[in-house]
């Protein structure tokens, strides 16, 4: 509630803005206690599947109090190892997770392989401002720059697609750190 990321995950996990509609099988990476989670069940077809991993076996008894249903499957995971088959999600989101890895290439690469062809990608990182800056003290992690970052993500084959901003104040002020929606490049023939 401190952290405003369950007000986040409404405004961006839902139609009109990180639609999941039509996806069928849904990963939410190192997902915490299930906040996005919540948020891809009540967006998502009902039939869609949800597979949700942490590398902390806590969280995920989190998340799975919270979440209650036989849609979802959990697993203990490395975002740098995935145990899943190439192209096996249609989207993905993964929030907060990129700046504490020490290098974020071995984690963007295992996200664009488990994704699909054209597949979708949520990625929701913090940024370097002032409120990053302040973030990162905080969670001893670090910040990434909007253009390197970008530049990592297309050498791992992800397409930046679209930003998203809480409102248009975040839009106007740079605040709430860089959340962009992502497409895997379908391979060259």
């Amino acid at each position: 509630l401190i952290t405003g990321h369950e007000a986040l995950a409404g405004r961006l996990i839902r139609p009109g803005a990180f639609d999941v509609r039509g996806c069928k099988r849904i990963l939410d990476a190192a997902c915490g206690n299930g906040r996005y989670s919540e948020f891809l069940l009540k967006h998502a077809d009902p039939d869609a599947l949800l597979t949700s991993f942490d590398l902390s076996p806590k969280m995920l008894e989190r998340a799975r109090a919270r979440l209650r249903s036989p849609r979802v499957t959990h697993a203990v995971a490395d975002l740098t190892r995935l145990p899943y088959a190439d192209g096996a999600f249609d989207a993905v989101v993964c929030g907060w997770v990129l700046e504490h890895l020490p290098d974020p290439m071995p984690g963007l690469r295992e996200l664009a392989r488990v994704l699909t062809p054209e597949g979708k990608l949520l990625l929701l990182c913090t940024e370097d401002t002032l409120t990053g800056a302040m973030c990162s003290r905080l969670w001893h992690c670090r910040t990434y720059n909007r253009k390197e970052l970008r530049g990592k993500c297309q050498a791992c084959g992800l397409r930046w697609e679209k930003e998203h901003w809480f409102s248009g104040l975040h839009r106007l002020l740079r605040l709430g750190g860089i959340i962009v929606e992502l497409r895997r490049e379908r391979p060259a023939a």
